[in-house]
């Protein structure tokens, strides 16, 4: 495995404990015939998180410096039909925090959110981290 280091310490520890969650999924007998796109989600939804530290802003995400990795947003959060820009703004912020600090934090945060942005942060990280394990040999 290749040692890349592109992004916060913080994510490159999550990506390590990703990639033991994805060996675990992957042995999984209900998993055996899925895509990656799958394992990674699946892998993605049963990381352990630590519970998520109450807010001072009464629960709703601080904005982070810009970043240019902060946009990519599922396909069905964009266009005109797509969510509305507070829904948007939540899951990139989600995302940023993912990114630049680590995914398990980011996971913890979205649970207190409707389940519709849990998912959407899970189909972004899914769609953002497949080219990074492939590259650390992690995924296939």
């Amino acid at each position: 495995m290749v040692k890349v280091q592109n992004f916060s310490e913080g994510l490159e520890g999550s990506l390590n404990r990703l990639g033991v969650e994805i060996a675990k999924s992957l042995r999984s007998p209900e998993l055996k015939e899925a895509t990656i796109e799958k394992v990674v989600k699946e892998a993605i939804k049963n990381m352990p998180v630590p519970p998520a530290p109450v807010s001072p802003q009464g629960g709703k995400l601080a904005s982070t410096a810009a970043n240019p990795l902060d946009n990519f947003l599922p396909s069905y959060m964009s266009g005109e039909e797509g969510s509305d820009e507070q829904t948007k703004t939540i899951v990139e912020n989600l995302i940023s925090v993912a990114l630049n600090f680590d995914v398990e934090k980011a996971l913890a945060e979205s649970r207190r959110y409707p389940p519709f942005i849990e998912d959407a942060l899970h189909d972004a990280l899914t769609d953002k981290l497949i080219p990074e394990l492939k590259k650390r040999g992690i995924i296939k």
